[in-house]
């Protein structure tokens, strides 16, 4: 059940970070929205991923 929850963290942590680099910031109409931070968003993914029983695999996050 556990890992259940953090697959679907993980999910949500990678669905936000393909908005984030999509669009940081839009607005429709009246209504403006603000995405999360994008190296909050790294920072959760990898946080999950490290913390995955048995698992290896590291994110790295390539900057300029």
């Amino acid at each position: 059940m556990a890992e259940d929850i953090q697959d679907q963290r993980l999910k949500n942590y990678l669905d936000a970070e393909k908005k984030a680099l999509i669009s940081q910031e839009y607005q429709e109409g009246p209504v403006k929205n603000r995405r999360a931070d994008l190296n909050m968003i790294n920072q959760g993914i990898n946080e999950l991923l490290s913390s995955r029983v048995g698992g290896r695999s590291r994110r790295v996050v390539l900057r300029d």
